[in-house]
């Protein structure tokens, strides 16, 4: 490969020798250490590529062997231009392509972030911007070292991160600490706390692991109505308090609660329907700014579908010019209505979705007393729901006056 860039960077001919002994040529260009290569035996000629250097060097050898040289083919870099030699802006046009590339090639143009999942690219990419690291800073301004420092302070849930310089590309990759929201919970958890009840039911399991219980199983309680008490009373001899001690209250209560369904709407609806029709809009992103050829079709009702194509030479070497199309799709509205089937479909997914919704929530669904009716112009579904769920929920516990100590006269 580097042998073939070379020869076209010197140019080559393709020659055809005849004459009545062109063994004795090849012999000495052998001998004078002229390169030959594809060389070709045509029966009555001989064809080879040789250099344009050698090719000059074999006046003598053809005067000595009387042979007969034709140049069939020219190939390089110096028959290129000798080809364009009047075409002046061509070649500027080359060079001054050639000295962008290697302009842009000097900027980072796409910041690209990995393994990111609780904290989302925008935010990670703000921050970097608050720090000065954006897109199209010279790469030689970029130190990775200081930018995985820097992530790692700003973010403690990040506990791994690695940044590299491809291309154009900064190539960001973290790694989450997806334990960190409970450790933070645990270690906030030695301040007294007692924990009430977030939703009313009836009690069937308490398991109490700090603090005081106020309930016991089928027990029926309110929202807001205290379960598990954080403070713990100190007894004195003669069983009188005398103080308190305080604690983060921790348990497991249980209850069984009902939740209310009702969902209502009516059978006729909009639909949108395409009519087929079609208009596109082109656009340019260089830089911050957008440059756009607005093709707004003058359609009453459309909806516009954004496609955008970064330009880039390889897979790491992005250039700051983003091309993009919009589409813009005429649709036309109609009103129509749910069928029997269509609207109980409807509710029932709907319902399906609630019910989803409670269980991605640790509640466990016991009995589901929903119904579905189906009237003239509206779908009525309503009902209840009955569920065991844990209803604990922990809240700061209140701090008493210490009791006062009786004196020596209280005493006689």
């Amino acid at each position: 490969m580097l042998t073939s860039f070379f020869r076209y960077l010197y140019g080559y001919v393709r020659i055809r020798l005849t004459g009545y002994s062109p063994e004795r040529f090849l012999n000495l260009c052998k001998t004078h250490h002229i390169e030959i290569w594809d060389l070709q035996n045509e029966g009555a000629y001989y064809e080879m590529n040789l250099s344009i250097r050698d090719f000059r060097r074999l006046k003598p050898l053809r005067r000595k062997t009387k042979a007969h040289l034709l140049v069939t083919e020219r190939h390089g870099l110096p028959f290129f231009l000798h080809h364009y030699r009047n075409r002046k802006m061509f070649v500027v046009g080359i060079a001054l392509c050639i000295a962008f590339l290697y302009i842009m090639s000097l900027f980072i143009w796409n910041i690209h972030i990995e393994g990111n999942y609780s904290r989302t690219t925008n935010v990670i990419l703000d921050y970097l911007e608050s720090e000065h690291i954006v897109h199209g800073m010279r790469k030689d301004k970029v130190d990775c070292k200081e930018i995985q420092s820097m992530i790692r302070i700003q973010f403690p849930d990040i506990i791994w991160v690695s940044a590299e310089i491809k291309g154009t590309r900064l190539l960001i990759r973290i790694r989450e600490n997806m334990d960190s929201i409970p450790i933070e919970e645990e270690a906030g958890s030695e301040e007294p706390r007692d924990i009430t009840a977030a939703r009313e039911g009836i009690i069937t399991s308490v398991l109490v692991r700090s603090g005081v219980s106020q309930i016991q199983v089928g027990d029926e309680v309110e929202q807001g109505q205290l379960l598990v008490l954080g403070r713990i009373d100190i007894l004195n001899d003669s069983g009188e308090v005398s103080g308190y001690q305080y604690t983060a209250a921790d348990a497991d209560v249980y209850a069984r609660t009902t939740y209310t369904y009702y969902d209502e709407f009516v059978l006729s609806h909009e639909e949108r329907h395409p009519t087929g029709k079609k208009r596109y809009g082109i656009y340019a992103k260089v830089g911050g700014k957008t440059i756009s050829v607005d093709l707004r079709p003058k359609f009453e009702r459309f909806s516009a579908l954004n496609t955008e194509y970064p330009l880039k030479l390889t897979e790491n070497f992005y250039l700051p010019l983003t091309f993009g199309t919009t589409c813009y799709e005429e649709y036309e509205i109609y009103t129509e209505s749910y069928s029997e089937e269509e609207a109980r479909a409807l509710a029932e997914a709907n319902l399906h979705e609630f019910l989803e919704n409670l269980i991605q929530k640790g509640v466990q669904i016991i009995e589901n007393n929903v119904k579905i009716e189906v009237g003239t112009n509206t779908c009525i579904a309503v009902g209840t729901i009955t569920a065991v769920e844990e209803i604990g929920s922990s809240v700061p516990a209140e701090i008493l006056d210490e009791p006062a100590m009786p004196s020596e006269e209280d005493e006689k």
